[in-house]
């Protein structure tokens, strides 16, 4: 297992302090909340599908609207898109 050590103010380590046995479980939280911040980027740049940036993720196209509107991105949906999801 890797070890890392990082520097923290002081007022950010006292923030820490109600989950210091759970470092690890918030470290692949926000892990995993920069990578959707990343891929939808790079869907607003046009640089990836939805469906896409969702894969890269590892999450359900439906989750990934969740977080997209979490982060006041909105999906451009195609009729075609409309139609699928329909049926």
């Amino acid at each position: 297992m890797a070890k890392t050590i990082i520097e923290i103010s002081d007022d950010k380590f006292a923030e820490l302090e109600p989950y210091k046995d759970r470092l690890g479980e918030l470290l692949l939280l926000g892990l995993s909340q920069i990578k959707i911040q990343e891929v939808l980027l790079l869907y607003q740049r046009g640089l990836v599908s939805f469906g896409r940036a969702a894969e890269l993720t590892g999450l359900s196209e439906q989750e990934m609207v969740r977080q997209a509107r979490a982060f006041g991105v909105f999906p451009r949906w195609s009729e075609k898109m409309a139609e699928e999801e329909a049926a």
